[in-house]
């Protein structure tokens, strides 16, 4: 009676063990990077946004999400944290605010002015500079009656803007000894908070958010040119008509697929 060969048995099954790996390796396509997802309260969002769990190939530095638990989610650019508060997904630019103010706008400067440090990301032209002078004496007075908000006892802090109230920036410096840091905020909280109390400076918070955009061709065309076999059908009207490497083609306007949707937590 014949045995039957163990080494068939064997090779048989590390076929199939390996199989749906070199599969899915093939398999890769940028149209899988467009399946939506939420994240926090913020709903739709795709490439170039992912998440723990998205595929490798659909990862990009400066758009990775964390903590989607929370309302507002955490997006992780260069080394700093920031929350994510909105995304204009059409208008390419997300709405972000300082991950250090979020829970308190009383800390203790000097601390270090956050930059980007992300070539593919810009703050918006049209935010507003904004600077905080904290531990502010008696004989100071602040820019409008809005602007002060208090963190210890017998001083308080205020916010001016660097635009109207720059003149008494000299002033503020000498008469404030609790330091000075430098905020940005959109055009639309900026209006906000010369209309009411804004930034939640009640709670000792400052949940306000400025505007950063993106270049989503560039990105797109990065991760084509990068890996051209992620891109079987470049030419699709859904996807920016990118350059050849070496070349100084116009990258076309594009569309991006199934984003109707602006995003926005309050």
């Amino acid at each position: 009676m014949n045995r039957p060969l163990p080494s068939i048995s064997f090779f048989t099954l590390l076929f199939f063990v390996h199989l749906p790996v070199s599969y899915a390796q093939n398999d890769a396509n940028i149209g899988q990077c467009y399946e939506s997802f939420s994240c926090g309260k913020i709903e739709n969002l795709v490439f170039p946004f992912w998440r723990e769990g998205s595929p490798e190939f659909c990862r990009i530095e400066g758009f990775g999400l964390t903590k989607c638990d929370d309302d507002q989610p955490v997006i992780n650019i260069g080394r700093t944290e920031f929350r994510l508060v909105s995304v204009d997904q059409p208008g390419f630019r997300i709405t972000i605010a300082r991950e250090d103010l979020w829970e308190t706008i009383c800390i203790s400067p000097p601390i270090t002015n956050l930059t980007l440090g992300n070539h593919l990301l810009r703050f918006s032209p049209a935010n507003r500079n904004l600077t905080f002078f904290y531990g502010c004496g008696s004989s100071v007075a602040p820019p409008r009656d809005r602007a002060r908000f208090e963190c210890s006892a017998g001083s308080f802090s205020l916010y001016a803007d660097d635009i109207n109230d720059g003149n008494s920036y000299q002033q503020f410096r000498q008469l404030c000894p609790g330091g000075a840091i430098h905020v940005q905020v959109n055009q639309s909280d900026f209006e906000r908070l010369q209309r009411q109390r804004g930034g939640n400076f009640e709670t000792g918070t400052w949940r306000v958010g400025f505007d950063v955009e993106y270049d989503y061709a560039e990105i797109f065309c990065g991760k084509c040119n990068g890996n051209r076999s992620l891109c079987n059908n470049p030419t699709s009207s859904q996807y920016p008509v990118c350059p050849k490497p070496g070349t100084h083609n116009t990258i076309s306007p594009l569309k991006i697929p199934h984003i109707n949707l602006i995003a926005k937590i309050w």
